[in-house]
């Protein structure tokens, strides 16, 4: 199954590998403790989320932007 590159960017819910790499990176930040798999992965997911959230609002609010005509 293909994934439209487009719709991917504009989901707000970010891929199994990102997460992945979010969370190796706040288990990193945080001293790799063992134990905290679950939570790094929650929290990794929600900052995704939340971070892409703004993305797309601000891909939305740049597309009702009229475009000033350049002299």
């Amino acid at each position: 199954m293909k994934i439209n590159a487009s719709h991917a960017i504009a989901s707000a819910e970010p891929t199994e590998a990102q997460i992945q790499h979010q969370a190796y990176m706040l288990w990193q930040a945080g001293g790799c403790q063992e134990g905290r798999e679950l939570d790094d992965w929650l929290h990794a997911r929600e900052l995704l989320r939340h971070h892409q959230g703004f993305a797309k609002a601000a891909a939305k609010a740049r597309a009702r932007t009229p475009k000033r005509a350049t002299q």
